[in-house]
Parts: structure tokens; sequence; C-alpha cells
């Protein structure tokens, strides 16, 4: 930390005695100064300023106004150090840091990077060894300092680390990603430098092909989300590595929004291909429309790109070991897709296409007949494979139309190509080193919001799958930052006081993955997430978009008169159109739902994909595709790359595997719309296993990375625009990113936080008299009394630390201060070691002078001797015939050994050959054993749990039929006693007919108009009974039916 001088702390004190202020407003803030007014003269709630840029005098709302810092901290490294820290100070900071090209910023223990759109000159090998080995507190925040913090902690905790990358769409995650992955396999090494920045660099070269694509919001946008996992050693070097790749967007294969791309692979494949591969692929003429949308490049600068791509693509690939038959089967699958575009489907009347010659060209490249492919296209049942349903009751089955199954194949035939290329590129990275830990990388595509790049269209399924899985990210953040520390507070009784803070987790999660207790798919009342409703109406019969959006917005929905800041759920002015509020209701995205059902039903055509393959007559493509498509490589045909050749890829693939395969799960994994939770689940389970390591991507400008032309192209056009900052979209940003909160728990909390016993191990080493008297392996029976005594010893200030029940809790700062202490203390200890072994080592090197000096002596008196007797006669003949003895029984020795080798060599060549056919019978009995016992273990425990499930509903019955007997006790009691009435009725009607034949007798005379009143009182009590009679038996009737659909509706699923 720099001392300031007398100038400097003069000048501070004359900015806080000028009171200056930041006056916030929509488009940003400005410098002002507070004016000093008399009590009474402004009224209350207001505030008199003056702003700096033209002297303007004005009363504002006290709420406008936040507090400014010193010039000397415009471009403070770590925003933690602002004196006053509030949201126009901050942005303040990142806007005067990002002119002065210093896109990085410490937040606390975060990092916030502002994308520079362009690649300068920081992230270069001289940068990197610059940070190499040192700690957070000695460089300048960049991305680099985040992977040294990481590896260094993993080296002192030998525990796996985790860094995760969060950020709207364009903001730089995957690039940032890509420097991680360059900085720690350059720093950390691997033996025979197998694990090199050129094998990286080549694996996302290929990752950007096939999973990339040009949006209205990003050039060149990621549509799937994976993991990295380096696997290191024992020393700390790469000892292994693995890619798993989830929510990978298939549809754009065959759908994507009006003026966005599909893949990059296919343009890079059309340009880049030479005049035998184009023959190959038959695409020496184009199709002049597309079912699809796929279309070659059209100008020449474009096509000169995309050529250059495909170069640089086919060169990566043979980096990584990718052969030229494996290349060929995947241009083959990638051509037939583009043809089957070509060809399209008939719209009405039979399924079949609708342009047979370029089907033609798609089954040839499959390695099929026209009418095998036209099969496993345009017929409804999987071939070979049972039908299976995602629920226990079975749905309406309403046959998909020609053009859904045209799409569905496309899509498979992809999907298939793109977990082979994971599975190549794991086959290059896997290795069977022993490894101790691992640092997991994650990258998801950022938040999607069409509007943000001015286009008037609603998000699609896929983007609000890619949102929901940065929310879950953010809701990690949260987590991490808030609930798991005040927990932590709670549970070592630390009152700790948090002032302007309100960390609340987004409600935006719950509205789409909320689970329901329920085990049955069923209209019940329980609030359930957009992803259970999309199952549910896909199984209904008359399920529309309509009763999906009616339904969520009955349980989520604004109450009446509720708008934005009450709710994060609102209608929308367009017809099956919501909006939804991401990041806490500072990123509004606009969703069109429309078709929005088909995504939670399963279309058979696109299991036939795999098969086809497989089956295929070309021998590389069928080589290729036949041993990967098992259920060990893919996780519910949605995680790719299980494969890992070290224990600890074993150990994620099976947690991963873990979350697919128990509770509810087991049941719903084949709903294709609970896949999307189940994969997050997967990703977040295992990252929540390591100490996470947040790095938040902001984007600058919402057009900074948007166009067809490269980031580096705009940037070195020198546009002064990319150097400026959009101060709303960066304040709404850092809003939801909820930064600040995070800042503001840092400093007044204690974040830093260490167990008893594991304090006084690392630290006792600045306390040496406390270690000479009680003794390295002394045993403490009171650890917190052992802490304290350590801690009077350092002498650190009370504030700065709190003792809690089991564990020692720091100011920030506090625990790095510390850690300097024990550099410095163990940087002496082993000078002092270092002396030690130099003298030992001297002193070791005089004994063998000493050993050597008297051989020298031995030797000259040997040859003293030996000149003595190299004359004499007798010792000539010696020296002369002893030699040719000794060469005869060389030769006849060497002739026997020549024999005996030979034998054995073919004996070794027979071996060999026998040892290697077993290892080949052993690895695919072993590969077939493990993907039986993976689908065994699926099974089971789908099995099991369908069981519970059947056990729950048999309960249900039981519990029915019971009320059903009592209703049936209960309809007789009813009958008899209706019966019973009735008698009753018929006796009090004779009785009184009786009486009024009596009474007309007797008073013939009397006047007709009494006897017409008591006419008139029985006839109303009749029909008030005949009315009771009816409604008892209506209400009972009505009562029986119900009865009657409900034991039929339970035995059904039953």
């Amino acid at each position: 930390m720099l001392v300031k001088t007398e100038d400097q702390i003069a000048a501070e004190q004359a900015w806080y005695s000028t009171e200056k202020v930041w006056l916030v407003h929509k488009d940003g803030f400005s410098l002002a100064t507070q004016q000093k007014s008399e009590e009474g003269s402004v009224p209350e709630g207001k505030v008199k300023i003056r702003l700096e840029n033209d002297g303007t005098l004005l009363e504002v709302d006290e709420e406008d106004v936040e507090k400014a810092n010193p010039p000397a901290l415009d471009r403070v490294e770590d925003l933690v150090m602002l004196p006053y820290l509030n949201e126009s100070s901050v942005m303040h900071c990142l806007r005067q840091r990002y002119g002065a090209n210093l896109f990085h910023t410490h937040t606390g223990p975060n990092m916030v990077v502002i994308n520079p759109v362009s690649t300068p000159a920081m992230y270069s090998e001289k940068v990197m060894q610059m940070f190499k080995g040192c700690r957070r507190e000695d460089v300048a925040p960049h991305i680099y300092g985040v992977a040294q913090v990481a590896y260094r902690r993993l080296l002192t905790t030998r525990q796996d680390q985790a860094i995760a990358l969060l950020g709207r769409s364009g903001s730089g995650k995957t690039t940032n990603c890509q420097h991680l992955l360059q900085y720690l396999v350059s720093v950390a090494g691997s033996n025979g430098k197998v694990y090199s920045a050129e094998k990286w660099q080549a694996v996302y070269t290929i990752l950007e092909a096939f999973g990339n694509c040009g949006t209205s919001m990003n050039a060149n946008a990621s549509r799937f989300s994976h993991l990295v996992s380096l696997d290191f050693d024992q020393a700390g070097q790469v000892a292994s590595a693995s890619v798993q790749t989830m929510l990978l967007e298939r549809s754009r294969v065959t759908r994507h929004p009006e003026a966005e791309t599909t893949f990059n692979v296919f343009y890079y494949l059309m340009a880049g291909a030479d005049g035998s591969l184009k023959n190959e692929l038959h695409f020496n003429h184009f199709a002049e429309t597309s079912a699809f949308g796929i279309v070659p490049p059209s100008t020449p600068e474009d096509k000169q790109k995309a050529a250059q791509q495909f170069t640089k693509l086919q060169a990566a690939m043979k980096v990584l070991g990718i052969s030229v038959e494996e290349q060929r089967a995947c241009w083959q699958t990638l051509g037939a897709i583009y043809h089957l575009g070509a060809a399209g489907a008939t719209k009405a009347g039979r399924r079949q296409f609708a342009r047979h010659e370029w089907g033609q060209k798609a089954s040839y490249l499959l390695g099929c007949t026209l009418e095998e492919l036209s099969s496993s296209i345009f017929k409804s049942q999987a071939r070979g494979s049972l039908p299976r349903t995602s629920s226990l009751r079975p749905g309406p089955e309403e046959p998909a139309t020609a053009v859904e199954c045209l799409e569905a194949m496309a899509s498979g035939l992809y999907s298939e190509v793109f977990t082979l290329l994971i599975s190549l590129i794991n086959r290059a990275l896997k290795s069977s080193q022993h490894s101790l830990c691992s640092i997991l990388i994650v990258d998801t595509p950022g938040f999607q919001n069409p509007r943000q790049a001015s286009s008037e269209r609603g998000a699609v399924f896929e983007e609000l799958c890619h949102n929901y899985a940065q929310e879950r990210l953010q809701e990690l953040f949260h987590e991490r930052t808030f609930v798991q520390e005040l927990e932590r507070y709670k549970e070592e009784n630390i009152d700790l006081v948090l002032d302007d803070m309100d960390p609340r987790p987004s409600l935006s999660v719950a509205v789409v993955d909320q689970a329901s207790s329920q085990t049955l798919v069923t209209r019940t009342d329980e609030a359930r997430g957009l992803l259970w409703l999309m199952e549910e109406e896909a199984l209904q019969p008359g399920g529309s978009e309509d009763t999906l959006l009616d339904r969520l917005f009955s349980y989520y929905g604004p109450a009446e008169g509720e708008s934005k800041g009450h709710t994060l759920l609102l209608r929308s002015e367009r017809s099956q159109h919501f909006l939804l509020g991401h990041s806490h209701g500072t990123n509004w995205v606009e969703y069109d739902a429309r078709g929005w059902l088909s995504h939670a039903k399963q279309n058979p055509t696109s299991q036939n994909a795999a098969n086809l393959l497989q089956n295929s007559q070309k021998k590389n493509i069928s080589g290729l595709f036949a041993g990967r498509t098992g259920s060990s490589l893919v996780l519910s045909g949605s995680i790719a790359g299980l494969e890992g050749g070290s224990q600890l890829a074993l150990r994620r693939a099976t947690s991963m595997r873990k979350t697919f395969n128990t509770g509810m799960a087991a049941v719903k994994k084949k709903s294709l719309s609970i896949q999307i939770k189940l994969q997050v689940d997967a990703l977040l389970d295992t990252v929540r296993k390591a100490r996470v390591h947040f790095v938040h991507c902001l984007l600058p400008k919402a057009d900074a990375v948007r166009g067809t032309g490269s980031p580096e192209a705009q940037a070195e056009s020198g546009d002064p625009a990319l150097t400026q900052l959009d101060v709303a979209l960066l304040r709404a940003q850092f809003r939801g990113s909820q930064l600040l909160d995070a800042l503001r728990i840092y400093r007044q909390g204690y974040p830093d936080h260490m167990v008893f016993s594991e304090f006084r191990r690392r630290f006792d080493v600045l306390a040496p008299h406390l270690t000479k008297k009680l003794g390295r392996n002394y045993i403490v029976k009171d650890e917190k009394r052992a802490v304290e005594e350590l801690l009077e010893s350092l002498e650190l200030e009370k504030s700065s630390y709190h003792m809690g029940l089991s564990r020692l809790f720091f100011r920030a700062g506090t625990l790095a201060k510390l850690e300097e202490l024990r550099d410095d203390q163990t940087r002496q200890n082993i000078t002092l070691f270092q002396a030690s072994c130099r003298g030992y080592l001297a002193r070791q090197a005089f004994k063998k002078r000493k050993v050597q000096d008297l051989a020298i002596r031995c030797i000259q008196k040997n040859i003293k001797k030996n000149r003595g007797v190299k004359n004499w006669p007798w010792w000539k003949l010696f020296t002369t015939v002893r030699p040719l003895v000794e060469v005869q029984l060389t030769e006849e020795q060497i002739h026997g050994k020549d024999e005996e080798i030979q034998q054995l060599k073919a004996k070794l060549e027979k071996l060999e050959k026998e040892r290697s056919e077993l290892r080949l019978n052993t690895d695919r009995l072993e590969s077939r054993v493990a993907e039986l016992s993976t689908e065994l273990t699926d099974e089971r425990n789908t099995g099991e749990s369908a069981s519970r499930l059947l056990e729950a509903e048999t309960m249900e019955r039981l519990r029915l039929e019971k009320d059903m007997e009592e209703m049936q006790v209960t309809y007789e009691t009813m009958k008899k006693q209706m019966e019973s009435m009735e008698m009753e009725v018929m006796e009090a009607r004779l009785i009184r007919a009786s009486e009024l034949n009596g009474q007309m007798k007797l008073d013939d005379d009397d006047d007709d108009d009494d006897g017409g009143e008591w006419k008139l009182k029985y006839d109303r009590a009749i029909r008030e009974t005949e009315f009771t009679k009816k409604r008892l038996q209506q209400e009972f009737d009505d009562k029986l039916d119900t009865e009657q659909q409900s034991k039929r509706h339970l035995e059904r699923k039953v």
C-alpha cells in the first residue's frame, strides 16, 4: 500500500470540505457541489447543488444525490477501497478505467471485466509470466490474476476450484474462458507439454465452428454451455483434462430467427471445401432454396473469411489427432444435412420429400438407400427401440407433419456429430495419470434479449433456456455471497449489522423451474414452473400455448394493479407473448411462446438418426458412430463428453448421472422440457463441490460486438464511440448482478475465515517462541485458547478479527497481511535451511576430494610398478596370448546367445500378438459391460422410482375406493330415507284426501272458496315434495358419476 504525500492528503481534505456529489439522472450522472443552506430555506427532502459543468444551481431530491470520492480514486483497482460506495461512484470508476484501457477491476473477491471488444496487448506470454507465482495483492487486476488465485488456492488447500463467468451475450465470457485456460496450461505445465496452449486453441476452434453462430446481439455467439475440467497431479501439473457440453441449441440447424445464421461450420464447409471434397459432397451446385435456411456466403469477402476459417478448422482437427477419415465422416454428415434442407418435405398429403433428387444425394452421403432414409424420417416409430413415454400416463398421440419429421432428423444428425466431436476432443485430452484435484471453468451463453439489439421479435424457447442457465449461475453467486455468509455468521454467534442492503434472490428462476410436490402430472392448484407446465400441457388433451400461459399467470402473474417492480412476470400486448424480468427485474425480456409445446414432445425421428449412422454402408461413418452412442457417453441425449481417463473425470460423470437417476428425475429424465432443468442441475451440482470464483463480464454498449465484422476490425477502425460506455446499460448490469450489495457485505462483514486448527497449523510459524515452547507435534486440548495466544503474539487489532465458536473470522485484507508475513518468515527460514544445506554439501564435497586424493596416489603407485615389468619377456608373452584365448571363448558365447535371442524374439512376437488380441477383446467387453451396467443402473433407479409412484397410486386408489364404499352406504341410507318419506307423503296424501272428501259431504252448502283454498295448499305440498325428491336424486347421481370417473381414472393410471 502506497504512502500518501502531504500534498495528496491536503488535496483530499480540500475535496471532502467542498462536499462534491453526483447528481443521478436518466442519462447517467453529473458532478456537482452540494450547497450549504440555512435551516428551513430548502424544503424537506430536497438539497441545493451546483453543477460543475455549467454552474447551474438546482434543487433536487436527496435520493438523486450520491457522495463523490476524491479524484485520486478515479482508477482504484478494487472498488471496495472507495470511501463512498454507491452506484454513481462505481460507474465513474469503471468508466475512467475503461477509458484508460484498464478493463479489469476487483470487486472484493470477485472480478469485473468490461469487454474490450478488441484483443489488446495485455493478453500475451510476457504478461502471463508477470502473474506467475504472485499473490492477488501484488499485481494489477487481470483475468490472469483470477486464474493465478484459483491455482494458488488449489496448491495450498488441495481442494477443487471453479471459475464461473456471468454476463450478457457478447460480454466476452468465452474469450475470457480461453484466456484462463491459456494461462493455467502455460503456468502449470504438463509432462512433455502434452496440454499446450496450441492444443486448447485447437479445441476452441472446433467448438466455435460447430457450436457458435451469428445472432442479433453477437457476431460469434455460443449456442451451448460447457464445463472445462483441468485435473492436476501432486506436483501441480496438468495431468488430464476433459470437456462436457450441454444445452446445445439443436433446433438452430433447421430454424433460426430472421437476420441470424445457423452454425458457422456450414458456411466454412461450403466456402472452404476443395475440389475433390466438393465433388464428394455434391457441392458443385447449391440449391436455390433450403427448408433450413442454409445458404452459402454471398459476398467475396465472406467467402474468403469462411474459407480461411475452414483451413484453420482442419488444422485444429489435425492438432487434436482427428484422422482424415474421421473428418470425412463429419463432412459427409454435414453435407447430408444440407441436402435434406434442399430436399424439403411436403406440407400436405403423404409425408415424403418435396425434391427427391436432393434426398438421393443425402442418402448417398449417409451410406443408405433413399427408401431407408425416407422410412427413417417419415415413420413415427423409432427404429430398433420400444416406444417410451415421459410420464406414467400417456397423452394423445398427434402425428407429426413431414416438415417436423425432417427437422427432427436433421437436428438428430447434427447432435450426433457434435457429440462425436466432443468425444474426439476428450480422446485427445484424456490421460491415465493420477490426479489430485481440479479446476473447473463454466461458460454458458449470456443473457439473450432481442430488444437489446433493437429487434422487434420475441425471444424463443432456446433463448429462455440460456437465460435460465444464467439465472441459476446468478442464484449460485447469491447463495455463496449472501446466504452462506449470513448463515455462517448465525451459526458462529456473530452479530453483524448490514447497512443499506437488501440481498434477495431472483424470483424468475421459480417461474421457470419450480417443481411440484405432487408425484403425478395432474392439473392441481399447486404452483409449478414453466418447464413442468409445458410437460403437463403437452400430455393433456386440448393443451395449447394459451392454456399454458393462463396457468403460468395464475401462479406467478401480477395481482390487480401490479406492474414492473412488484412482479417479474407480465402479460404482453401481443398474443401468446409474455414479459419476464431477469437479473432482479433489470433485464426485461419479451418471449414469444408460439410453438413451445412442441419442445416438450418427443419426435421419434430424432432417435432414428443414431441408428441411421450406425448402420451406414460407409465404413468410416458406421465404424465411427457405432461405438460412441452408448449411454455411458451421452446422458439422456443431453450432456455429452462424460468419457474420461482420470478418476476425477469418472467421479464427475458419476455425479452427473446421479442427478438424472435419483428421485423424480429418474422418471422425468425422458421429458424434453424437464431435461433442461436436469442439465443445469447436473452442472451446478458439480460446481457446488468446489470453491467458486466469479467473473462478471459486462457489455460496454448494446452494439459493441454486433454485426458481421470481426471485433478486431471494428477496434482498428478507430471509432471513438468504442471507447465510450453506455452508462444506463452498465448500471443495469451492475445492479442486476448484486455486486454493490456484495461489496458492502464484503467490507462490513468478515469475508475470510478459517477453523481454529487450520489457522494454528498455518500461522504458528509467525510465533516461533510458542512453537519452541510447545513443539510442532504438541496436541492442543483447547484449540480456541491456543489460537487466542497466537493472536496475542501476532498483535492484531481487535477490530480486524472475530472469534466464533469453531472458526476465526477476519476483516477484508487481514488474512492477506498475515499471508504476507508468513511468506516473509518462510522465506527467512528457507534461506537458513539453504545455508545449512550448502554447508553440508561443502563438507561432503571435501570428504569426496580426500577419497579422490587417496585414489590418485594408489594409481600413481601402480603405474610405477607397471613401468618396472613392461620390458620383461614373460610379461610380453602373457599379454600377447591372453586376448586370443578370450576371443575364442567370446565367439562361442555370442553364437549361443544369438540363437537364444532369436528364439526369445519369436516367442515375444507370438505373446505380443496374443496380448494385443486379448486386450482388444477385453476393451470391447469392458466397454459393453460398462454400457450394460449403466443402463441397468438407470433402469433400476427408474423402476424403483416408478414403484414408489405406483405405491402412492395404490394407496390413493384404496382411499378412493373406501370413500366410494362410504358414499355407497350413504346412498343406500338416503334411498331408504327417501322411500320412507315417499310412504309418509302417500299416507298424508290419502289422509288428506279422505278428510277432504268427508268435509265435502258434510258441507255441501258451504262456500266454494273455502274448499278451493285447501286444494291449493294440498297441490303446493305435492309439488314441494316432488321437487325435493328430484333434487336429492340429482345430487346422488352427480356424486356417483364423480366417484365412478375417479375410479376409472385411477385404473388407467395403474
